[in-house]
């Protein structure tokens, strides 16, 4: 069967050069993640706090270095992005192109058809690049600051980590009704695209007829039809802001409440600065980039992507996907 994942791993499967090079320069984009923590530690506690601040400043002008390599690491991975993204994309029109023909060749009209060239494949190649973008993101700077708050305490680090782990969990639990509302919201639009073009294609008859009110009318269902779906998935940002509260905010007040303890074991007024800026500028930017990013452009791109593969020609040794177009 061809699903989405298939066809994303197939995809990404054909692309393994581009994702290496994709994935190095992330690694290097990440460095100022893995290490902001650690050399503020000690660039307070062996440096300013130590009555030695030429020692603290060379820790910053280290941390300094480390954004220069995040910089150029950043603007190498955008652009290695559209070496993975565009060829997805060309394949998508021509699975579209050439589902639409074989079916005008065999006497089916298929007026949905115009927006899912136009408009879908439009939506998938925007939201896979941005997908593309916030995952990577999330695994190598979340990845980075873990490390980082392991290489400052194990204690600190399993005290970021659990809520952490907590908020993804309810993220992930939410995805499914995401998706079907998202799944609800493309078939709406749908439906209103057949509508219409249903409607300016028979603007005259409609005019001579007088049938102008009920056309209007029945138009006006479908547009209204959309706007509640539309408003019911925008519902579903209550549980990204919970997931976001809890992996994200709930670390920092839980390193506070928790610093009295940290000290006993050891750890310098550095190296629990340095935790908090880990999770402030590491985990929680990139948990929110995370969350937002698949909430929105995440399920536009498997519904959607989904919608096309189920009215589109399969490609070569693919089958074709289970049920029709609805």
């Amino acid at each position: 069967m061809t699903t989405v994942g298939a066809v994303t791993r197939a995809a990404l499967r054909a692309r393994r050069a581009a994702l290496v090079r994709l994935a190095a320069w992330s690694a290097a984009e990440a460095l100022p993640a893995a290490l902001t923590g650690l050399l503020t530690a000690r660039a307070v506690d062996a440096g300013f706090l130590a009555g030695r601040p030429a020692v603290g400043l060379l820790w910053l002008g280290l941390l300094a270095a480390a954004v220069l390599v995040g910089a150029v690491g950043t603007n190498r991975a955008y652009a290695c992005l559209g070496d993975v993204v565009e060829p997805f994309r060309d394949d998508l029109l021509r699975r579209v192109v050439t589902g639409a023909l074989a079916g005008a060749t065999g006497g089916r009209v298929d007026d949905a058809a115009v927006g899912r060239l136009t408009h879908q494949v439009e939506i998938v190649r925007d939201t896979w690049a941005g997908l593309l973008t916030v995952v990577r993101g999330f695994l190598f700077a979340a990845c980075a600051a873990i490390v980082g708050l392991f290489s400052l305490a194990a204690p600190v680090a399993l005290l970021v980590t659990v809520p952490v782990l907590a908020g993804l969990g309810l993220f992930a639990a939410a995805v499914p009704a995401m998706i079907a509302r998202q799944r609800e919201y493309v078939l709406a639009d749908e439906r209103l695209t057949r509508v219409a073009v249903t409607a300016l294609a028979g603007h005259r008859d409609v005019s001579v007829s007088g049938a102008r009110e009920p056309v209007t009318r029945w138009v006006g269902r479908h547009v209204d039809a959309q706007a509640r779906v539309e408003r019911r998935l925008a519902a579903m940002a209550v549980t990204r802001g919970l997931s976001l509260a809890v992996g994200g905010w709930l670390p920092v007040p839980v390193v506070v409440l928790a610093t009295p303890w940290l000290v006993r074991q050891g750890l310098g007024p550095g190296a629990v600065l340095g935790a908090l800026v880990y999770v402030v500028r590491g985990v929680q930017p990139a948990l929110h980039t995370l969350v937002q990013g698949v909430a929105a452009g995440g399920l536009r791109f498997t519904v959607t992507l989904d919608r096309l593969l189920r009215t589109a020609v399969p490609a070569p040794g693919e089958a074709a996907p289970a049920g029709g177009a609805s």
